[in-house]
């Protein structure tokens, strides 16, 4: 069973590797209503109809929160810049995995604080940010997963690193170091044996001339080269090496799984197709969000908050249950 556990897990490692894995903030940034925040319509909140609707429908579905934190020896550890929803259809396991950007303004459950919610797991706890999250989505949260970073390098470096091919050779002057520092990262074009620390680099390195979509494709390379790496993995013959995994989940990532309630997400996991998977962002793309910016911590810094207006989320409930619902 801790195999199985293990494994089921080791699915929401590449799950998160396909979505950005965001540079580590190094400041908390916190909103305290006051006056003027108020006259900008921060602090006033929707009618109870907007903010507290019943849960979306989602019979026969399974629902899970992925949480991407830097964790220890970073400057902000438990920023959870990777928040990414999960919704799959136990039936026919299609379904739909929805990233929801850092920068999005969210008030504090229980207090007139509020805060990017990046910082909410931070401030208040997971139990804070899974509120916040149905009040977002209209879902319920059968399972949470946490990791962090150390985590995912290391299982990388378990498996004996990935193998993949580097369209183009890449040179990146700035990439976020330990401390605000900078250093530079570069990977040669052609086929490339990574190991965790390069791995990581290699997805998370911005300096390309397609942006988002050269980033998303490194993704998508060394989500296959893991999965294809995992996939190789003997019970009998890898099983120190599985071992070995399994203890890195121990230490790197928090679940409220375990071995009595496995079963029915091992299930839905191990048949996942990403072919049937819609991958959606919640940015200003979908013109459901709006940037904005505000004075947080003495220092102007850049949100994202609801087109319908703060605290609203009934637009943003009626696109997850489009993405649920499909129309005909």
């Amino acid at each position: 069973m801790r195999n199985v556990l293990a494994k089921a897990i080791i699915i929401s490692i590449l799950i998160l590797l396909i979505f950005p894995l965001s540079e580590i903030i190094t400041k908390k940034r916190v909103i305290i209503i006051d006056n003027q925040l108020r006259a900008e319509g921060i602090g006033t909140d929707p009618p109870e109809s907007e903010c507290c609707q019943e849960p979306l429908s989602t019979s026969k579905r399974i629902n899970v929160l992925f949480l991407g934190t830097a964790g220890e020896g970073n400057n902000a550890p438990n920023l959870t810049d990777t928040l990414i929803v999960m919704s799959i259809n136990e039936k026919n396991k299609e379904g739909f995995l929805l990233s929801i950007p850092r920068d999005l303004l969210v008030k504090i459950p229980g207090k007139n604080i509020y805060t990017k919610i990046n910082a909410l797991y931070q401030e208040g706890g997971l139990d804070s940010l899974e509120n916040i999250l149905h009040e977002i989505t209209g879902l319920n949260f059968d399972y949470n997963i946490v990791i962090d970073l150390e985590g995912v390098k290391k299982i990388i470096d378990q498996v004996g690193g990935i193998d993949v091919f580097v369209d183009n050779d890449i040179y990146d002057p700035a990439f976020p170091g330990p401390n605000n520092s900078y250093r530079v990262f570069t990977l040669k074009k052609g086929w490339q044996h990574l190991d965790g620390e390069t791995a990581l680099k290699y997805i998370r390195t911005r300096h390309d001339p397609t942006g988002d979509f050269a980033r998303m494709d490194r993704q998508q390379k060394v989500l296959m080269a893991l999965k294809d790496k995992i996939s190789s993995l003997h019970p009998l013959w890898n099983l120190a090496i599985i071992f070995d995994i399994w203890k890195t989940i121990k230490g790197h990532f928090q679940t409220n799984l375990s071995i009595t309630n496995i079963k029915p997400f091992w299930t839905m996991a191990k048949d996942i197709d990403l072919e049937k998977i819609k991958f959606k962002t919640l940015d200003p793309t979908t013109e459901l969000l709006v940037p904005d910016h505000f004075i947080l911590g003495n220092e102007e810094a850049y949100i994202l908050k609801p087109r319908v207006g703060l605290n609203n989320y009934s637009e943003i409930r009626d696109y997850i249950n489009q993405l649920i619902n499909p129309a005909p």
